[in-house]
């Protein structure tokens, strides 16, 4: 029997056995072909849309409560979001150059920069978690692994679901709905259009500084948002699917999405996490308010921040005198966060016979981003460096055509090619009128081709093993108010190949054992660090290097009991080079993005989850998932924290003109947000209630994370403890789903942790650093979790 031909089998297989026990039988796609998730030889968690809706998986920060190491979070920026698998992701900053470690691949088009985790959200068919190097099938920017999203399609019949919700803690009001059915008999169509309005769940204390402050020096305090962040969401997509003849197939899907709110630290997006005096160092803002005098008192009178990391913060208004002949002409002191993001993408399949299959996949992506902020973290607003708009323009167009066999002979091979052509321009300038704007260009072009050949050995025994080659070049120009600016490397290109090779054992088709060799790799860049200063007088090199990950890994599938238990096991050893590490430098007083290459990293460790539904529980499911992971620097020359001493470890790279060091060795250290044990547990109802067809459903979850560090540099006053989230929901419904009415909570013990941490600009004593002296620590911030959400949400579904 062909490989392909026994995927299918046990596709089909777990599916009689499964729905024994009310399991759902979904397809995953992680070899890019159909596959029983028992049978894949891949560390992969898959949730199908039955499956997303009793767990109440509405988000990928909702993956936490079911998928072993994943990490996911928002920065600003025009990022959009950040995802990490076993401790390995994008560290945060606003760097829009900077591309995921984690891809996020939605209806097959791979989307490689953090906007995605605002889009594809909504409307889920089926998710897949992919861990670990993907290189082989997924490309570039996946040497951590993969969230596969699929959106759903048109339904067979006529099909139609309006709901709306309403969150309690953050005043949140959502509104979705959802058309679909048939047009003809061969063309389906469906519409999802969703809007959602945020006044905030983070609460602004700033203007609880105004009285004092104020009365000391009049127009300390020039306003802020009450609540944060203040956000209006809309988001549509229409999908149309084509089905003439059995041969063939085409799938047309077409999203947009914008959101527009005030500035992310005007909405409390950073504040402040860590004060090493106590209390937030204000004194620079007090001396530049007071005319560059020293002025404790008034110091004293700004410091209102509790500098922890909870649902208030202290943030003021952009000062609306910097505003004042601003060259973007922007004029709200709350400033803005408004981003767009339009994608569409084309599916066609063509099987000209039922052992061969040509599938061609086309995508275009556009992005836009324009925000205006503050840095100073502060009520008060008093140098006019910290504060910035921007601008951020990205389109992408990707395409891929692959030929798939499913011969009856004991070998099938998967063959492919990808392009991509990619085009981003951004700037960050201040807002002062006159600022000069800096605009980087990058323009980017990936060819690859790819293949997988499949060995059925013995019909219980698979060996596959493919590769990946890519070449990408970049193009890189710096412009200073339409000036050339001189740039070395104007140019790079990128070569890489990346093999896999999997030895797969099937004893049963309740059994799978496999272990697996994976390269994977990241993108090398430019980035875009300049926001300030002068025209160029001697070339900008921006360049960094590319990522890659080498290593092994195998795993244990099983479904034990007769199908009622799904146990996934899995262990694995990856060495990381040149670990791209992106940050916040405001060392020099002016908030500066860097990027910078870490040396090597290892990351090892074991992986587990299950789910369970007892067959004398019907109705019930149990779930858990572990991961204990040890990912560390196993060579990284970084810069020092601000204010870090010689004894701290701030002892390499000496400068010889200020005498003082400005590196540190990070090997042996954890890397950055890198928990080394994640977990969770939960439990999931649905039965009957006391009344005639009507049901009713909980789930309880808790999330577990040991301790870690945000902060690029290891900061000890980022570390985070370890911590246990709690999620929960119940909901009531009619048996033929006509109607359901649901509470929703997450994070109900109201705990908070940083994902992001970076120096507070105009805090810290930077020329202590790297000499003897201490007392030179800088104030810290940090993007903060939501805190406690109570979700009511009806559904109604009128036919």
């Amino acid at each position: 029997m062909s490989a392909p031909a026994l995927a299918q089998v046990q596709a089909q297989a777990p599916a009689t056995e499964e729905s024994a026990t009310g399991l759902d039988s979904i397809v995953v796609t992680a070899r890019r072909r159909d596959e029983a998730p028992i049978s894949v030889p891949v560390s992969v968690t898959v949730l199908g849309a039955a499956q997303l809706k009793a767990l109440a998986v509405d988000s990928l920060q909702d993956l936490r409560a079911v998928t072993p190491g994943i990490t996911v979070g928002e920065v600003s920026g025009g990022v959009g979001g950040t995802v990490a698998l076993r401790g390995v992701g994008t560290t945060a900053g606003s760097n829009p150059t900077f591309e995921q470690t984690v891809a996020v691949n939605v209806d097959g088009i791979q989307l490689s920069r953090g906007g995605a985790v605002r889009i594809g959200q909504i409307d889920m068919e089926k998710i897949e978690v992919l861990r670990g190097p993907q290189a082989l099938f997924f490309g570039k920017n996946s040497p951590a692994g993969v969230i596969s999203i699929t959106t759903a399609d048109p339904t067979s019949t006529l099909d139609a679901e309006v709901r709306g919700g309403y969150e309690f803690n953050a005043r949140e009001r959502q509104l979705e709905a959802m058309i679909s059915g048939p047009l003809t008999s061969t063309l389906g169509a469906r519409l999802v259009v969703y809007g959602a309005d945020m006044d905030g769940w983070r609460t602004n204390i700033a203007d609880s500084a105004a009285t004092a402050a104020n009365a000391i020096r009049s127009g300390s305090v020039t306003g802020s948002t009450n609540r944060g962040p203040q956000q209006k969401f809309f988001f549509t997509r229409a999908t149309l699917k084509w089905r003439p003849t059995e041969a063939f197939d085409a799938r047309l899907k077409l999203s947009y999405a914008d959101n527009k709110g005030i500035g992310y630290n005007q909405a409390g997006g950073f504040q402040r996490i860590y004060c090493p005096n106590g209390a937030p160092q204000l004194a620079p803002q007090a001396t530049a308010l007071n005319g560059g005098a020293a002025n404790p008192a008034l110091a004293a009178a700004l410091s209102v921040d509790n500098c922890r990391a909870d649902a208030t913060y202290a943030n003021g208004n952009i000062n609306p005198a910097f505003l004042v002949g601003s060259p973007e002409g922007f004029t709200d002191p709350d400033g803005a966060g408004d981003y767009s993001q339009q994608l569409y993408s084309l599916e066609m399949n063509y099987r000209p016979s039922d052992r061969v299959t040509l599938t061609s996949v086309t995508g275009w992506a556009k992005n836009k981003d324009f925000r205006a902020d503050t840095y100073a973290v502060a009520p008060s607003d008093a140098v006019a460096a910290n504060d910035f708009t921007g601008n951020t323009g990205y389109t992408q167009f990707t395409q891929e055509a692959r030929l798939a066999t499913d011969l009856s002979g004991p070998v099938n091979f998967l063959v492919g090619a990808f392009y991509e052509d990619s085009d981003l321009q951004t700037y960050t300038r201040n807002v002062l009128a006159g600022a000069p704007l800096f605009l980087h260009d990058i323009d980017g072009k990936t060819r690859s081709v790819f293949g997988q050949a499949i060995w059925d050995i013995t019909g219980k025994l698979e060996l596959a093993g493919g590769l990946r080659w890519s070449k990408e070049t970049k193009d890189f120009a710096v412009t200073r108010d339409g000036a050339p600016q001189p740039v070395s490397p104007a140019s790079a290109d990128f070569k890489n190949t990346s093999p896999e090779v999997t030895l797969t054992w099937r004893p049963t088709t309740r059994l799978t054992l496999y272990g697996a060799y994976k390269q994977g790799f990241k993108s090398g860049g430019f980035a875009a660090a300049t926001n300030t200063g002068a025209a160029f007088t001697t070339p900008l090199n921006a360049l960094y290097l590319p990522e890659s990950a080498e290593g092994v890994e195998g795993g244990v599938k099983a479904l034990l009991f007769d199908g009622a238990l799904r146990v996934n096991t899995a262990a694995y050893d990856y060495d990381y080079t040149n670990l791209q590490v992106n940050s916040l430098d405001n060392s020099s007083g002016v908030p500066v993005i860097r990027v910078n290459n870490a040396g090597a990293a290892t990351v090892k460790g074991v992986e587990s989850d299950f789910t369970w539904r007892p067959a004398g529980a019907p109705g019930l499911t149990i779930r858990g998932a572990a991961n204990y992971n040890d990912a560390n620097y196993t060579d990284f020359l970084a810069t020092c924290y601000i204010g870090q001493t010689i004894a701290e470890g701030c002892n390499l790279l000496i400068n010889p003109t200020t005498g003082r060091y400005t590196g540190q060795q990070l090997a042996g250290q954890r890397m950055v947000n890198a928990p080394k044990w994640t977990g969770s547990l939960g439990a999931a109802y649905t039965g009957q209630s006391g009344f005639k067809g009507i049901e009713w459903g909980m789930n309880v979850d808790g999330l577990y994370k040991s301790q870690y560090n945000p902060h690029p540099e290891l900061h000890p006053g980022a570390l985070q403890d370890g911590v246990v989230f709690l999620n929960a929901g119940v909901r009531v419904f009619r048996s033929d789903h006509r109607w359901e009415l649901a509470l929703v909570g997450r994070n109900l013990t109201e705990k908070y942790r940083v994902d992001v941490a970076s120096n507070v600009p105009q805090t810290g004593i930077s020329t202590r650093t790297g000499s003897a002296l201490t007392g030179g620590l800088a104030d810290l911030s940090g993007n903060v979790n939501r805190g406690r959400e109570i979700m009511l949400q009806l559904t109604v579904r009128p036919f």
